[in-house]
């Protein structure tokens, strides 16, 4: 199976960032805002969530992986990353994960035989760790951690997605194990690596953890530079009018107001949100132009010349 993002980190100056052009994305996914309070924002995307944290040394854009599979099921992951590559960036976390049709749990013996402490991904080994439970068939299986819970520039966890998804979700899969890895920013990930996580991957990945298949590049920073991807037009009035008629809270409010018997009340609150809102966001009126003293002295010697 191909390898994907499963989280994605990104973080901007926050004088220069994106807000518009991602939010405008998540929004023609179906995202919607579930709080905005102590300068983060958090959206509700598909079955994942998506945090806006704003501070003031920098801001941070934060995909979970159930929102990423969401931008990918709709079609919409690569405008996302077009979005996101909008100012200069930073990527701070990017976790790469694939998916292998075999039992999990003789994998995760294996791997805690051979690394019983430590295990080395890059330039320093880190401690392992494994979280096992007996399953219904009667064998352990569980997640098997590299550097669990450390600042380690790579980390990493193997474990029993179906296992995962059993006790999560309730639904029953194939036997799945998952390797995922995680990356942190002075590795030097981009948005590059987003799109295309193999290279990643493979390149720590393997041989520690599993052998990679024949015939790929290795990965260095920046490979290949970048990429062109033509930015969607999203149509922002239609926009408008499908998060107008399906926002659940607008709903409840509405029924509150019925049930209540001020709907034109309900009608007045909202005509005096939108007039604030204009107010507050109207274009400031630029001063007349007038010229210095400066400009009129000068002047006055170009007529006396």
């Amino acid at each position: 199976m191909s390898i994907i993002c499963d989280w994605l980190d990104v973080t901007y100056a926050p004088n220069d960032t994106p807000e518009r052009e991602v939010l405008d994305v998540l929004q023609a996914a179906g995202a919607e805002c579930v709080t905005s309070e102590d300068g983060a924002s958090v959206w509700s995307v598909g079955h994942g969530k998506f945090v806006l944290q704003c501070r003031a040394s920098f801001h941070r854009y934060s995909a979970s992986g159930a929102v990423l599979e969401h931008l990918r099921a709709c079609g919409r992951y690569m405008d996302y990353l077009s979005a996101l590559s909008g100012s200069p960036h930073a990527v701070t976390r990017l976790d790469a994960a694939h998916d292998v049709l075999t039992d999990a749990a003789p994998i995760i013996a294996k791997l805690r035989k051979r690394y019983p402490q430590e295990c080395c991904l890059s330039r320093k080994a880190l401690r392992t760790k494994s979280i096992l439970e007996t399953r219904p068939d009667g064998k352990e299986s569980g997640t098997w951690y590299v550097g669990h819970k450390s600042r380690g520039r790579i980390t990493a966890r193997v474990y029993d997605k179906q296992l995962q998804m059993l006790n999560v979700y309730g639904i029953e899969i194939l036997p799945t194990s998952r390797y995922e890895l995680t990356f942190k920013r002075d590795v030097g990930p981009t948005l590059r690596d987003a799109a295309e996580p193999a290279r990643l991957f493979w390149s720590h990945a393997s041989p520690v953890l599993i052998k990679r298949p024949p015939g790929l590049s290795d990965w260095v920073s920046g490979w290949g530079g970048g990429w062109h991807y033509e930015k969607p037009e999203i149509a922002l009035a239609g926009l408008l009018k499908s998060r107008i008629e399906s926002s659940a809270e607008l709903q409840s409010i509405l029924a509150l107001a019925d049930r209540a018997d001020c709907m034109e009340f309900c009608t007045q609150l909202l005509a005096k949100l939108i007039k604030g809102y204009a107010r507050e966001h109207e274009p400031e009126a630029r001063p007349a132009w007038e010229p210095t003293p400066a400009m009129v002295a000068y002047a006055k010697t170009r007529k006396t010349a």
